[in-house]
């Protein structure tokens, strides 16, 4: 295809993810949010928008050092700016981790920096194998702080039950790809699929190719040094998320309880998984003030946090990762992947 072509390509998709943005963010209650952001302690509220872009910047920390694992040099500066647009990606799409990452920031980062797709692809998935368990912990203490007055036997069960589960999801990852599970499988799934598509496949190539994904996967974890320090930035993403949902509640003027910020941490992020509509849209909302009236929060107040919490890790995050988008976005139709490596 002609370079004039592709650098079009991108340009009109570049302009069709903005539209369909644009679109969803006029869903929003824009003009709601202005009204609450008023009458709120607004230090507070910038604070807890500042916690938003740190543990942005958190997150492309941890994934330069699963990139550096696998001799993947890239500088930070490009991978926040790459996480931005995963993040308005994902917002764009429907289930709602799943959009732009890993696939579009991955692309990102081959035509900008160079980076081996297969390495990128590798290092975007290794650096979320703690993010399961750091799920399943901040639920499990949430329901059991919710329950533990009103129930000790149903408390007893949830922490139990939460444990193992975070037990086999904080093991499971480094297991599965230490052992190679489901890798002939896969080897036979995509020759097939790649038999269908062109008519011809190499399949001991797509053999060596597969094996070499989970060993890339794997080495992002394979030493403890590297395991806790992926492990550390993913804690800290986690912490902000909690502390970014305190500071919105105090500047709105009330104080939550560890159980209500440990829920809306992490239950949103099992609701957008529902591959319904883009980044959770509406259903996270619905989600979050149920949650919120169910532990107590006044109406009003849970849909005054609902809104300046999505007007944080919707609206805005939306608006900065589509400028972000659209600058890379044509910045990478101008090149053939500059080298950003150092």
């Amino acid at each position: 295809m002609p370079r004039a072509m592709k650098s079009f390509l991108i340009v009109v998709a570049v302009v069709a993810f903005m539209a369909v943005a644009v679109r969803l963010l006029l869903q929003e209650d824009v003009s709601r949010l202005l009204a609450t952001l008023r009458t709120s302690h607004r230090g507070l509220i910038l604070l807890a928008v500042s916690t938003y872009f740190l543990s942005v910047l958190v997150w492309a920390l941890r994934w330069r050092v699963a990139l550096n694992s696998l001799c993947c040099r890239i500088r930070l500066r490009l991978l926040a700016a790459v996480v931005m647009v995963g993040i308005f990606l994902n917002n764009v799409t429907p289930v709602a981790r799943m959009g732009g990452d890993p696939f579009g920031r991955v692309y990102l980062l081959q035509r900008l920096a160079n980076a081996p797709y297969s390495a990128a692809m590798a290092a975007s998935i290794g650096e979320h194998a703690y993010d399961p368990l750091f799920t399943v912990l901040l639920l499990t203490a949430g329901l059991y702080v919710h329950v533990r007055g009103t129930s000790s036997p149903l408390a007893a069960l949830i922490l139990l039950v939460g444990l193992l589960i975070a037990i086999a999801v904080g093991v499971g990852p480094r297991l599965f790809f230490k052992q190679k599970v489901g890798l002939t499988r896969l080897g036979h799934v995509l020759g097939a699929i790649a038999g269908w598509l062109s008519g011809r496949t190499d399949r001991q190539k797509i053999a060596h190719g597969v094996e070499a994904f989970y060993a890339g996967i794997y080495t992002t974890i394979d030493t403890w040094q590297r395991g806790l320090q992926i492990g550390a930035f993913t804690a800290a993403i986690w912490g902000m998320d909690v502390l970014r949902f305190y500071l919105i509640f105090i500047g709105l003027g009330y104080r939550p309880d560890i159980g209500t910020l440990l829920l809306a941490s992490s239950l949103p992020v099992l609701v957008g998984l529902i591959p319904f509509l883009p980044g959770g849209l509406v259903i996270v909302e619905g989600s979050l003030v149920a949650l919120f009236a169910a532990r107590g929060v006044p109406l009003d107040v849970a849909v005054a946090v609902t809104i300046v919490e999505r007007g944080i890790s919707f609206v805005l995050s939306s608006i900065i990762g589509g400028v972000i988008f659209s600058y890379l976005g044509i910045k990478s139709a101008e090149c053939n992947g500059p080298q950003e490596q150092k």
